[in-house]
């Protein structure tokens, strides 16, 4: 086929996720990814609790371990451990969980086009082309889900002023005690960036470390990484990569005509916990009945899908960016808090992970 209902370019888990729900309802979906799946993504691979209850379906096959709790550290020096009865998060690689969640599109009936680039956009009142090496194909809606500074908003001009974050992700095996000592925890350290935190997140075989914080403090990651990984102990550095994070604000147009973003590509990460899945996912849902009542109507308009991006997701992001500034202020106290309240720790799930049946 060249021509579909909507074409999706991505297939991350917005873009995933939102061709499982218009293939469940029976409409003519593309997804195209540029890289070869399965395909890697700098990310820690947290997968909350709450943003695997979005999915009607089980996730165990690719979850790599289970967090109950946290190494939380101060400077990697002062530290506590907190645990909850209840999984926090679950840990997955996202070359393997990606991939799962775009098959679960193609069982619902998404078509799927790997290692294949959209080169060109073309976009008219009525329809939309990608042109691609494979040849070009049309659609009536176009979605963008292809992650931060995105082909499809440079397209259209949109998310230009986006406030970013940069994370930077190491790979690291280590030995086996020393994979122990992370069993069902993940590790934060705070207070070595203004505004942002290190982090380790155990998997089956490796620990996934990284650093994240503002992108104009860029040039002191490297090093800070460095000290997290030596604070280790022994390792072995198997991958290295980096990746921007966009941080919407309300009112951003992420909607213009017949196309919308999604996820990462319009901007809805947690700017306190970096939580970027939960909001892709729940992107995709938001707009996937949006889009289905626009193709049946034979009017495309996708207005409805901003305004319940900014009714349902915006308060929880705009939360999170004052608990943000509070937080950069004084992380030393934050941190103090966290270790002598359990009731801190309470509301710090709940920021964390966002799910009162996780904390309660």
């Amino acid at each position: 086929m060249s021509s579909y209902d909507i074409i999706i370019v991505g297939a991350g888990p917005a873009g995933a996720t939102l061709g499982y729900e218009l293939g469940r309802r029976g409409l003519a979906v593309l997804i195209l990814e540029k890289e070869k799946l399965p395909r890697g993504k700098p990310c820690a691979g947290g997968i909350t609790f709450r943003a695997a209850n979005l999915l009607d379906f089980d996730i165990s096959a690719v979850t790599e371990g289970i967090a109950y709790g946290a190494r939380i550290m101060y400077q990697l020096s002062d530290e506590c451990i907190k645990r909850h009865k209840e999984p926090l998060i679950y840990m997955v690689m996202r070359s393997k969980f990606d991939h799962f969640l775009v098959q679960k599109a193609q069982e619902a009936g998404a078509a799927v086009i790997d290692g294949v680039r959209a080169d060109q956009l073309e976009i008219t009142a009525s329809r939309v082309k990608v042109v691609t090496p494979e040849g070009p194909f049309t659609a009536e809606i176009l979605a963008g889900a292809d992650g931060a500074k995105g082909m499809v908003a440079k397209k259209l001009g949109l998310m230009r002023d986006v406030e970013l974050d940069l994370g930077l992700e190491a790979e690291v095996s280590v030995t086996e005690d020393k994979l122990s000592d992370w069993d069902s925890l993940i590790g934060l350290d705070l207070g070595q960036i203004p505004g942002g935190y290190g982090w380790v997140f155990p998997k089956k075989d490796h620990l996934s470390v990284g650093v994240e914080g503002p992108v104009h403090l860029s040039k002191r990651f490297k090093p800070y990484l460095e000290r997290l990984l030596q604070h280790l102990g022994n390792y072995q550095v198997t991958d290295f990569k980096g990746h921007l994070m966009p941080m919407r604000r309300r009112g951003m147009a992420i909607q213009r005509g017949n196309v919308l973003l999604l996820g990462d590509a319009a901007g809805l990460i947690h700017p306190l916990s970096g939580e970027g899945i939960y909001y892709a996912i729940k992107s995709a849902q938001l707009a996937a009945p949006v889009i289905a009542s626009a193709l049946r109507s034979g009017t495309i308009n996708l207005k409805d899908y901003q305004e319940a991006v900014d009714t349902q997701l915006m308060p929880s992001l705009e939360l999170g960016r004052v608990l943000l500034k509070l937080f950069t202020r004084s992380p030393r106290s934050y941190f103090d808090l966290v270790k002598r309240s359990d009731l801190i720790w309470w509301h710090a799930c709940r920021v964390l992970v966002g799910a009162r049946p996780v904390c309660a």
